[in-house]
């Protein structure tokens, strides 16, 4: 009994972070089929698919389905998992596709919604901020509707807010676990969107800082010993989930630099 009391005192202590839980995903599943497809949404099937038969022995012949070319360079470890539970539960309807897409897309949202709480509160410790910002987080109706049907960018930030929470951790922790842990969640981000870059450049430079202001050779032994164990996981998980650099490193990541740099979009992006 006294094994367990703790894990209720914190049960009892977050229950409005249980309570969404609980009842987010349940409203998802009432208002599910009120939204319909993207337009990137068969295009990111596609990618999915491809990257599994990939993984499955066709090689370089799968990238043939893509529509572009450019596509073949977007993170698909979603897609892949969204093409793994059709397949898996073998759907061939395409409304139960659809549907089992944006149910799982949503749940994917709700576990960033939750990373949030996780982050406020270890920040400010305080429940109730952590309750309003979860709540800020989860029932913005642009990303709230956006959530169902669009696989490219919410799972992106879905990703960011747990890496947040995670690399948070890691920096009050300091220890080599925590920061291979804190590397892979950033590999996994970077992969989904390049713009992920942005966290592991900042991860390095507050590492490098900590470095240049030890005042003591353990303490720039531990800051070396992290930085570089955080530097390692997050580029093998990276190359990990990213099969179109597996035939060619350094000259496939120089076209996705490229292509993503100067997407082939008929639309105008500053």
């Amino acid at each position: 009994m006294n094994v367990a009391l703790p894990g209720w005192r914190l049960a009892v202590a977050h229950w409005p972070l249980l309570v969404a839980c609980a009842l987010f995903p349940l409203v998802a599943v009432l208002i599910l089929d009120d939204y319909g497809i993207s337009g990137d949404g068969p295009v990111q099937r596609t990618l999915g698919a491809v990257a599994l038969d990939y993984l499955g022995g066709e090689g370089e012949r799968a990238f043939e389905r893509l529509w572009i070319d450019a596509d073949r360079y977007y993170g698909p470890g979603w897609e892949l998992l969204l093409v793994l539970v059709e397949r898996g539960l073998r759907l061939e309807d395409s409304r139960d596709i659809w549907l089992s897409r944006h149910y799982l897309t949503h749940l994917f949202f709700l576990a960033g919604g939750a990373f949030c709480y996780l982050l406020v509160y270890r920040i400010l410790g305080s429940r109730m901020l952590a309750f309003v910002a979860m709540l800020l987080f989860l029932l913005h109706p642009r990303l709230y509707a956006q959530s169902f049907f669009n696989s490219k960018d919410l799972p992106f930030l879905a990703m960011f807010t747990i890496a947040l929470y995670v690399t948070h951790r890691a920096f009050r922790r300091d220890t080599l676990g925590a920061f291979l842990l804190c590397g892979v969640s950033v590999g996994i981000l970077v992969h989904l969107r390049i713009f992920g870059l942005i966290l592991f450049a900042a991860v390095l430079a507050m590492r490098a800082l900590d470095l240049a202001l030890a005042r003591d050779r353990q303490g720039r032994a531990r800051a070396s010993l992290t930085v570089g164990a955080f530097t390692l996981a997050a580029l093998l998980s990276y190359y990990a989930l990213m099969p179109v650099l597996w035939t060619d490193l350094v000259g496939r990541f120089a076209e996705l630099w490229n292509t993503l740099s100067n997407h082939p979009n008929a639309a105008y992006n500053l």
